[in-house]
């Protein structure tokens, strides 16, 4: 009976939904309850269905006709929260014929519960099936390999499925499965992918074709079309423009920017001069030589808005980078003559980009230290981190960072993040020990003295809960930071893993400053510990100084040069990204610029590049 009051309730829920929209005439005579065989019908909507349910008192009969309420009520887009309701009635455990546990897998996978759906497939796998039900279980198969993010699995299964069955997938299956391949293909090497081609046939080359395109050529404005108009002449039939998804759809038609005159927006004069210098050193750096492009450099600390503009004009600026400043960025925002021009911003205003009229071209890039935080919170959930400590310098920085580390982590997890700041560095040991509930033991120690006697063996314990640090501060104070925490772990406890930001490292650092850090795990710009770029280097050498800040703003300023060409496509492919000497640069749906930065260890004096990790 709670079944069947369920399914009236689902029924009424459904009423007042749709009371919205004009109702359709309906036969007023109550429908008969028939066998479920005879109901199996395309044209029968989720309503029938659910009162076809709650007019049987037969187990059997009511979960076959929720199971067919749930693929009508997809089918006629309904709310995610109706159809959950109608699943949540419905026995995971209980066998169903064939076609009845596909549409519930089908159900199950659209709602996104992958735990009840893969009871359902495997329960399906292991039984006896029709082969005309072959390509439907490998697509579920598939569906569940993406959930779980298995992205080389993902691909093989479904090459292999059109090698299998060519031009007997029906058109909804071709659609899904293409999606399927584009989400997960351009996230398998490029090298692993070259081993598929003689294996599963011209469709195969098609998509492994594409997925080199787009990352060989992403940032190139001139080969990027050539080369996707030629994928499109060699596979005309392989892939029907219909079918593929929509980014791919998006792409053939893309027209990256091009400029030919670029406005370089910086500070030049006063306070920050030396920054906005270095990174206009980096900028030009970043033009080939055999580039007709003409860079007019501004200077927005001499030059009003309304000069600007005129220079903007008369120049004809068709893209512009900065300015620098966010109060400048905001300023500029409401300028008639930038607002039209695409624009690559070298700050995030204050006022999130989405909260007023972003124009669709205005795009914000900056070394903000907020990356790094939550490319930290990224790496504690997939390590399985339950309880991370934080121990951050108390000044403005060091709490604004901290704040941004607690929400993210209170977000994804439901918890606060435990912490502590330091004030100076000679409370450092005592902020540690304070963190680790080391002088509470060591107070229960000295009580204990006092009544069984000074010779009492005892050793202080540090807290076991916490299965984390990490560090915001500068080099110096994680210097000092690092040792105390390997000193106040108790001989019963194991060596905590501490993580630190960019802001713990400094270029040519000695041997013995690398040996103070060992163990740790610090994220940096690729370009500062990888060794690349050995010709940019060079040049670096001769023009900018040899100082940690100094090379991460040349940096910035040369990436900023190269992400004019690759920000429309990277718009279009969120999940892609430049390799920049900052990180690995994408797009986010705000238009903000995401750095991901490389993860290093330090290691006997040494530091070695953690490697990524892929599925």
């Amino acid at each position: 009976m709670t079944v069947i009051r369920s399914i009236v309730l689902i029924i009424v829920i459904s009423a007042l939904v749709a009371c919205g929209s004009t109702p359709e005439k309906q036969n007023q005579t109550t429908t008969p309850v028939t066998a479920v065989n005879e109901v199996v019908d395309p044209y029968k909507d989720s309503q029938f269905y659910l009162k076809q349910a709650s007019n049987t008192d037969r187990k059997s009969d009511q979960q076959s006709f929720l199971i067919l309420a749930t693929k009508s009520a997809i089918q006629e887009k309904k709310p995610l929260l109706f159809i959950e309701s109608i699943l949540s009635n419905i026995d995971v455990q209980d066998r169903h014929s064939v076609m009845l546990d596909i549409e519930l897998a089908k159900a199950l996978l659209y709602t996104g519960n992958t735990e009840s759906a893969e009871i359902v497939v495997q329960r399906l796998q292991q039984g006896s099936i029709s082969p005309r039900f072959a390509i439907t279980m490998r697509v579920l198969d598939a569906q569940l390999q993406s959930i779980q993010e298995n992205h080389l699995g993902v691909v093989k299964s479904l090459f292999q499925l059109q090698s299998l069955y060519e031009n007997q997938i029906s058109t909804s299956d071709q659609i899904l499965v293409n999606n399927l391949i584009w989400k997960h293909i351009l996230k398998v090497p490029y090298q692993t992918l070259t081993r598929f081609r003689t294996d599963f046939g011209t469709s195969s080359e098609a998509w492994i074709d594409l997925a080199n395109i787009i990352g060989q050529y992403i940032s190139d404005p001139v080969a990027l079309p050539s080369q996707l108009d030629r994928w499109q002449r060699i596979y005309p039939n392989t892939v029907t423009l219909e079918e593929l998804p929509l980014q791919v759809q998006q792409l053939l038609v893309v027209e990256p920017y091009k400029p030919t005159t670029i406005g370089l927006l910086l500070p030049l004069s006063g306070k920050l001069s030396k920054l906005a210098i270095t990174i206009r050193d980096g900028f030009i750096s970043a033009k080939p030589f055999d580039s007709l492009t003409t860079i007019h450099v501004l200077d927005t600390s001499l030059l009003t808005l309304e000069e600007i503009d005129a220079k903007i004009t008369e120049r004809g600026i068709d893209f512009i980078v900065g300015p620098l400043e966010k109060d400048t960025v905001s300023s500029f925002q409401q300028s008639k003559v930038i607002s039209t021009i695409p624009r690559l911003n070298l700050n995030i205003p204050e006022i999130v980009p989405t909260q007023y009229d972003n124009t669709p071209d205005s795009y914000y890039y900056s070394l903000a230290p907020e990356d790094e935080i939550e490319q930290a919170i990224d790496l504690f959930l997939e390590r399985e981190v339950k309880t991370p400590a934080v121990i951050f310098a108390d000044n403005t920085l060091g709490k604004r960072l901290f704040e941004r580390f607690n929400s993210a982590w209170f977000e994804a997890t439901g918890k606060q993040a435990e912490s502590i700041a330091f004030r100076n560095r000679s409370k450092l040991g005592e902020a540690v020990q304070q963190l680790l509930d080391v002088d509470a033991s060591q107070a229960r120690i000295n009580e204990m003295k006092k009544l069984f006697g000074s010779r009492l063996e005892t050793e202080a314990r540090s807290r076991a809960d916490i299965d984390a640090v990490y560090v915001i501060a500068n080099s110096q104070q994680t210097r000092l930071i690092k040792p105390f925490f390997d000193v106040n772990i108790s001989a019963f406890g194991k060596r905590l893993p501490i993580f630190a930001s960019s802001r713990s490292y400094v270029v040519d650092e000695s041997v013995q400053q690398k040996r103070d850090l060992n163990g740790m795990m610090f994220t940096e710009m690729p370009w500062l510990i990888k060794n690349t770029e050995p010709q940019l280097h060079d040049l670096y050498a001769k023009i900018g100084e040899q100082q940690t800040q100094s090379k991460k703003l040349f940096a910035f300023g040369y990436d900023a040069y190269n992400l004019i060409f690759a920000l429309k496509q990277l718009k279009i492919l969120p999940s892609q990204s430049l390799n920049g000497l900052t990180g690995m640069l994408s797009v986010k749906d705000n238009l903000t610029i995401k750095r991901q930065l490389s993860w290093s260890r330090y290691v006997q004096g040494k530091i070695i590049v953690q490697p990524e990790q892929n599925k």
